[in-house]
């Protein structure tokens, strides 16, 4: 049965990789972005009347949301004293409040109809409490939406919907490839291979969280990263 998918940071490599998955699996994929373009629905994921807006128009122009993936993040870098206060709050909002409202925005409809799931894209800089390769930001934001993700799980399991995260370590991406080459071999000498992830593959895993042979995986974190990370 095809269902209603929405992708925030869809513009993104990650939130791209993963519309293109769930558009082959025949479903109704929208993205949500700052900049709108062809299946992105501009939205400020950081203001609730933004986001509000956004989901409006999607849910009446392709229906009441069933999959809801949270893709939009940015990145810091630094210690606690390189980062300033406004870079803090920012990447906050994005990667952390944004997740909490766009979840907000679809809770409701999914209580509603007694199902839904959500799957929130972490970092594995969640697990190791990150570095100043991230900033305190990032890696607290991180933490923060495995959290989130828990507490959705635990409070809504009941109503029919499921909540997990994934947690990647470096993939190829924009986002990497803007990394000066020192920064790069800084986190590969983390890494137990020499290789990053393809964002494809990553997006294979949400689709796999988002199906019915996940249906009894709820609350969990799963470790995209090479073994980066271990626990």
């Amino acid at each position: 049965m095809s269902r209603t998918v929405v992708v925030t940071g869809g513009a993104g490599a990650i939130g791209g990789a993963v519309m293109q998955r769930f558009a082959g699996l025949g479903d109704r994929v929208a993205g949500v972005d700052v900049t709108a373009g062809s299946d992105i629905v501009a939205c400020d994921v950081t203001d609730d009347g933004s986001v509000d807006a956004a989901f409006a128009q999607i849910r009446a122009e392709v229906g009441p949301v069933d999959v809801l993936v949270n893709a939009a993040g940015i990145t810091g870098r630094g210690s606690v004293l390189d980062e300033s206060p406004e870079q803090w709050r920012r990447i906050l909002e994005v990667n952390l409040t944004g997740a909490y409202l766009c979840c907000r925005a679809v809770l409701g409809d999914m209580i509603d109809r007694g199902q839904g799931v959500i799957v929130n894209i972490a970092s594995v800089n969640a697990r190791f409490g990150g570095s100043a390769l991230s900033g305190p930001a990032y890696a607290a934001s991180k933490g923060g939406l495995v959290t989130l993700t828990r507490f959705i799980a635990r409070e809504h399991g009941a109503d029919g919907i499921r909540a997990n995260a994934v947690a990647p370590g470096p993939h190829d991406t924009p986002m990497w490839q803007a990394l000066d080459g020192d920064r790069r071999e800084a986190i590969l000498a983390m890494h137990p291979g020499d290789a990053i992830g393809d964002p494809a593959d990553l997006a294979g895993v949400v689709a796999f969280l988002c199906s019915d042979d996940a249906r009894y995986v709820n609350g969990a974190t799963v470790d995209v990263n090479g073994g980066q990370w271990m626990g």
